[in-house]
């Protein structure tokens, strides 16, 4: 039941958009004097109907009778055709309104273009009209009768998605369908009712066990994976009338790059007409559109976001019905297409994160235009500031960029910003202009906004003085403000009386000496300024000394910054005053690079982090009694009260057990014997003291993390003999750049849920801990490089539960490779093996790796010449070879049948590939900087291209050529 509530209701909506369509100005403008094609139109608006009057007893029908069902999929595939035709009649009147000239000779050209149109949309008209008369007929061989509904009024799209129609008039329907969706089996149900639905017109590609694509196919989706060739799209092909091209991202690998095949993206382009939805984003490899995107004059949503695109085609303006165009961080994107004013019905529009330059001309005429995130004014070409002024309906956020360009400041008062209600956001970025700085302060007087902007930035900014506007006590909606490199401003404008400001960030002012009283207010002490701030941040104001704290007013409302939850003063170096006495409602305080600055630390009782970073005068006299992540950095903060601290951290004076769980320090690290830190979870010591060198574990019963960085003098961890030398909460261990260690649990610690151990660069370690599968059995990862003395792994092997090895720059170690017992080892999945040593010409060794290893990485042999030794490995699935220079000779036997991708790079001397070829599992072959290989690997021509034709995924320097 639940399917046909469903599905019929969103063809009942779909018919409703093609009656939208035949009513649009633009159809109607093309009928007028053409009475044939009108009556054509008006002739498959009445069948429209008349299917329409028992698309209700259909959909009820349908979950029962196949055959209703089928009939209501022929419909629903006739209204598609039915709807493109009407789209394209609606864009090419647009196209002659956007594109009309005076000149005979044109109009001539577009006499003759357009009764070729009209002979196509006639011939194409009747074809969908015997189709249609077709379906209706059997209406009465079905049974079928007319059931009265509620019409579905049409509505404005208002979105910056493709367009959307809701479901209207069918609340009861949606009732039974959403006690459908909460009841307790809101799962299986749900998955079957999504395919039922969809039927032939939806398809995702890695889920085509239940769906075929078909010609009818017009919504297709996919899961975005690092190579995406053309051949994973082979399918697509037979879905001529495409509406949706959607790529989809796995939460897991959102941010991976990701590359598509260009020949894939030609094609795409010239055989899907009909998109509505076409997504290119994250596709780093792809740096330009193809000018055959000018073709899809149905598209309404275009996604090139996170490519390298570095332009636009000038065609790209020909898709007048484009609404949306994301455009976010393309970073090589450099400027937009000179007539991008084409595109009227354009309601959203994203250039976050690009380098454009200036915008293009006449940007006045996106009167449609509802998101526009960023404004760059043009030095000497391009679209003037005014040109804002005639866009009435932006809402949102908006960055307008480079205003050291406006010539004139007259023109920055024609952007109206206080009419454009709809903005609650706002940045501006001038340019560091001191020469004129007078000119700047004009131009952002003009620019006031209204009074209910939500969020400021000025940035970049070379006046010496702020706005009048910015200190109106009229904006009572403004939540946050940042002022950002205004170097020459003398003084802090004044926002105390803002009532709901919370996020206050002050940066790169090099001229501000002091922060005085007025920077609170209007100076009336009746009223308490800052009264909801809560984060304040200083960063970067090299000659601030003085700060003006308020200290002993307003003390029975908590002080004045009494609901500021974080607190950052960094780079600030001449500051020398104090801090607030007391911060009730302080979590955060970071405090870096203030070298003269002589405070305690606020009273804070509910401070949760603390990072103190070059601010030796800063004084910490006691813990705060909910810190739970300390950051000592630099300086030495600690010389003086580490001891003192580091005991508090056992039992204060109080009597209540700390809650610190995370401390780092950079600088000195002093051990304080006879103290256990029972709170701590995750230690980090950066140590550049003398005093470390031998770390009581046992001390620490609660440590799961612990890393040692650049200690010179650390030689060992230990535990004492009165300790019951079981670390059971270590789990992450790291000692790196240590080059006096030498020793690991010294006497006999066991540490049973250690899972992952980095020892890196301790020139003088020889051995690993004894006995690890005893003391160590919960041993997963284990990285050991840079160690040059370090010989061999311990006697009675690794641990049993060992799933990836590393090793590297360990030449005594890997002299002894055949000791390491890796057979053993029946968990182990992941290795990377890389050595200096010159002896190795030929790797790895026969039966040396165990079968139950999925990928191997090789790298940095100087001599390797071959490969071999890998068809016994059934199981593997990545071998990545890398930075062996005089490798020549890939395993002449061939790679085991498991195997799905094979990397291979900075290989000079390697130009042939196994004349066994590649197995039918490789779905990937990456080659980069192997310039031999790359030339005999060249697409259709390579010598070596049979042997890797067959394979999808081929990538050559970073190029997709498949």
């Amino acid at each position: 039941m639940a399917g046909a509530l469903v599905g019929g209701a969103f063809l009942s909506a779909f018919l409703q958009v093609a009656f939208d369509r035949v009513a649009s100005r633009e159809v109607l403008d093309y009928l007028n004097g053409r009475k044939l094609i009108d009556r054509l139109v008006k002739k498959l608006k009445m069948e429209l109907v008349s299917a329409g009057a028992v698309l209700n007893d259909a959909e009820n029908k349908q979950i029962t009778d196949p055959a209703v069902k089928k009939w209501l999929d022929e419909l629903k595939d006739a209204v598609y055709v039915a709807d493109d035709i009407l789209d394209e009649i609606a864009y090419e009147a647009l196209r002659c309104k956007l594109e009309a000239e005076p000149t005979s000779k044109v109009m001539g050209f577009i006499s003759t273009f357009v009764n070729s149109f009209d002979k196509r949309i006639q011939s194409e008209l009747e074809n969908i009209l015997e189709q249609l008369e077709s379906i209706t007929k059997q209406k009465d061989v079905l049974r079928l009768e007319k059931v009265a509904a509620a019409e579905l009024p049409s509505r404005p799209l208002t979105t910056s998605c493709p367009e959307e129609y809701g479901v209207f008039g069918r609340d009861k329907d949606m009732e039974a369908i959403f006690d459908i969706f909460q009841s307790d089996d809101a799962s299986d149900k749900v998955n079957d009712l999504a395919i039922f639905i969809s039927g032939e017109f939806c398809f995702k590609l890695e889920n085509n066990e239940s769906c075929v694509i078909t010609r009818k196919t017009r919504h297709l989706s996919y899961v975005r994976t690092s190579y995406d060739a053309s051949k994973k799209f082979k399918v697509s092909y037979k879905a001529k009338d495409l509406r949706t091209f959607l790529g989809l991202d796995l939460s897991a690998y959102r941010w991976f790059p990701n590359r598509i095949s260009t020949v894939m993206i030609d094609d795409l382009l010239l055989t899907s007409k009909c998109l509505r939805v076409l997504s290119f984003s994250r596709y780093r490899n792809m740096r330009e559109l193809p000018n055959s995107i000018g073709n899809l004059k149905h598209l309404r949503y275009l996604d090139l976001s996170y490519t390298s695109i570095k332009w636009l085609p000038d065609s790209l303006c020909n898709l007048y019905k484009l609404q949306t165009l994301l455009l976010l961080n393309c970073e090589s994107l450099i400027e937009l297409p000179s007539k991008m004013w084409r595109l009227v019905n354009l309601r959203h529009l994203d250039l976050v994160g690009t380098k454009l330059k200036e915008m293009p001309l006449h940007m006045g005429k996106f009167g449609n235009l509802v998101k526009l995130t960023t404004f760059v004014v043009g030095k000497h070409s391009g679209s003037s500031i005014k040109e804002l002024g005639e866009l009435h309906h932006l809402s949102g956020a908006l960055s307008i960029l480079n205003l050291q360009n406006v010539h004139h400041a007259r023109d920055a008062r024609e952007v109206n910003l206080k009419d454009k209600q709809y903005l609650s956001e706002l940045v501006f970025q001038c340019g560091f202009d001191n020469e004129n700085s007078e000119k700047e302060r004009h131009v952002l007087e003009q620019l006031c906004p209204h009074s209910k902007l939500e969020s400021l930035t000025i940035e970049d900014y070379g006046g010496t003085k702020f706005p009048n506007w910015l200190e109106d006590c009229s904006f009572s909606n403004m939540v946050s403000i940042r002022l950002a490199n205004c170097k020459y401003c003398s003084s802090l404008p004044s926002l105390g009386h803002l009532p709901v400001l919370k996020k206050l960030y002050i940066q790169g002012f090099h001229f501000v000496l002091r922060v005085d009283r007025e920077f609170y207010g209007d100076g009336s002490s009746t009223i308490k300024p800052f009264k909801s701030l809560e984060v304040l941040s200083f960063e970067d104001m090299p000659e601030w000394q003085e700060w003006f704290l308020f200290e002993g007013e307003y003390e029975d409302e908590g002080g004045v910054f009494s609901t500021l939850k974080e607190l950052c003063i960094i780079e600030c170096p001449k500051l020398s005053g104090g801090l607030p006495s007391q911060l009730p409602s302080l979590i955060k305080l970071e405090i870096a690079k203030c070298q003269q600055l002589v405070a305690s630390v606020p009273r804070a009782p509910t401070l949760n982090t603390l990072q103190l970073s070059d601010c030796d005068k800063v004084v910490l006299k006691e813990l705060p009694p909910k810190l739970d992540d300390l950051k000592i950095r630099g300086g030495r903060i600690f010389l003086q009260s580490f001891v003192e601290i580091m005991t508090c951290l056992t039992v204060p004076r109080s009597g209540v057990l700390t809650t610190l769980k995370s401390l780092e320090i950079e600088g000195a690290f002093q051990i304080t014997t006879g103290h256990c830190y029972p709170s701590l979870e995750s230690l980090e010591i950066r140590d550049d003291s003398d005093s470390l060198w031998s770390f009581p574990l046992d001390a620490y019963p609660k440590l799961k993390s612990l890393e040692v960085r650049e200690s010179k003098t650390l030689e060992s961890l230990f535990a004492s003999e009165e300790s019951y030398r079981d670390v059971s909460s270590l789990s992450y261990l790291m000692i790196w750049c240590s080059p006096n260690f030498v020793s690991f649990f010294s006497g006999g610690i066991c540490a049973p849920n250690l899972t992952t151990m980095t020892i890196d660069n301790c020139n003088k370690l020889k051995l690993l801990p004894e006995n690890m599968r005893t003391i160590l059995p919960s041993l997963e990862f284990l990285a050991v490089g840079e160690c040059p003395e370090l010989e061999s792994f311990p006697e009675g092997g690794l641990p049993l539960n060992l799933a990836t090895l590393y090793v590297w720059d360990c030449d005594k170690l890997f002299s002894r490779r055949m000791e390491w017992g890796l057979q053993d080892l029946h968990s182990l999945t992941d290795i990377y093996i890389s050595s200096k040593c010159k002896e190795v010409e030929s790797f790895p060794e026969e039966a040396w790796l165990p079968p139950t290893l999925t990928v191997i990485d090789i790298g940095s042999f100087p001599n390797l010449k071959s490969l071999k030794g890998f068809q016994h490995l059934t199981s593997l699935e990545t071998l990545c070879i890398g930075d062996c220079d005089n490798l020549q000779y890939l395993p002449e036997e061939g790679f085991p049948t498991s195997l799905e991708t094979l990397y291979i790079g900075d290989c000079d001397n390697l130009q042939y590939l196994p004349e066994e070829g590649f197995p039918t599992s490789l779905s990937s072959l990456v080659l980069k900087r192997c310039p031999l290989l790359k030339q005999r690997c060249e697409r259709e021509k390579g010598e070596e291209w049979p042997k890797i034709a067959h394979i999808p995924n081929i990538v050559i320097d970073d190029e997709l050529i498949t």
